[in-house]
């Protein structure tokens, strides 16, 4: 874990893929709409929100999305893509980066199927531009401001002691999910 020198302490600690993905699923919450970012043809980037269905515990990240759309069409051109999500009320930030595909896969599209994306694919699950978009997610960077108990105590005592604002709490960590086999190492 690297927590920024200022704010805070520094701690580490070896994580699997399951834990990894566990520790970012805490962080993005279930549901969460995030900002897809490709590049297009031209190799500009271009980001767009999409509700996740899933981020499961082998830190695969699984969106729809419309197969004849500006996003399936530039990950054939690049499968790099970023993903973020931000929380300003909760005070968390994440970044996500990884390899993205198209996947046609009934049997997934059914179990993750949400009403929400309805108004994109009028035709529910079995609309035929419906795809999954699979980002295979190898390196994440977080930053949590929640206060972390006693070390957040101790800051609003000093500076209150010494009539200055506080300064947040920042954890800021650094994993990387994946590494050729799978596993997790410290970026």
């Amino acid at each position: 874990m690297v927590i920024d020198s200022n704010q805070g302490h520094a701690g580490s600690s070896e994580l699997d893929p399951r834990e990894a993905s566990e520790r970012l699923r805490a962080k993005i919450g279930d549901r969460a709409i995030a900002m897809v970012t490709a590049t297009d043809r031209r190799y500009m980037p271009a980001s767009r929100p999409l509700l996740t269905q899933e981020f499961d515990d082998d830190g695969v990240l699984w969106f729809f999305v419309p197969s004849d759309g500006s996003l399936a069409l530039g990950i054939e051109t690049n499968p790099r893509v970023s993903v973020t999500y931000s929380d300003p009320g909760r005070g968390v930030y994440v970044s996500l980066s990884g390899y993205a595909r198209l996947v046609y896969d009934p049997d997934r599209i059914f179990a993750l199927w949400d009403e929400r994306v309805e108004p994109w694919f009028r035709q529910g699950p079995l609309d035929p531009r419906l795809a999954l978009l699979r980002v295979d997610v190898d390196h994440a960077e977080y930053w949590d401001e929640r206060s972390k108990g006693m070390v957040r105590l101790l800051e609003l005592a000093h500076a209150a002691l010494r009539r200055e604002p506080a300064m947040p709490v920042t954890e800021h960590e650094r994993l990387k999910v994946r590494n050729g086999g799978g596993d997790v190492r410290r970026a």
